[in-house]
């Protein structure tokens, strides 16, 4: 018997403010079911789910996702879409030379 990996859900305080941000980013629908937000997935592509929790943040989210672009340009109209949709810079300790932006989902700046 195999089985296959088919959504990742993330706690959220505001699980649709969240599931906005990535279905902006990702270009997916949004669906509310039972165990809280989805953005289902297609193809090889993971559903995502969020699933509202008031628990308090305590560290840094150790799970995180990465997206990739196919060129500079694509790379900057990411970014500027994500900030527009309340998504925030976050530095890790990225040096400018690595070529890459870390940035904050509205999951990790929420305060409601």
């Amino acid at each position: 018997m195999s089985s296959r990996l088919l959504s990742v859900t993330f706690d959220a305080r505001d699980p649709d403010r969240v599931a906005q941000f990535w279905a902006g980013i990702l270009g997916r629908e949004i669906l509310a079911d039972a165990g809280g937000v989805l953005l289902p997935g297609h193809g090889t592509q993971l559903s995502l789910r969020f699933a509202r929790s008031g628990a308090e943040m305590v560290r840094p989210n150790r799970m995180h996702l990465h997206l990739t672009s196919a060129s500079l340009d694509d790379q900057q109209q990411t970014v500027a879409t994500a900030l527009r949709l309340g998504g925030s810079h976050l530095d890790v300790g990225q040096r400018p030379e690595e070529g890459h932006v870390v940035l904050a989902d509205p999951r990790a700046t929420s305060s409601t």
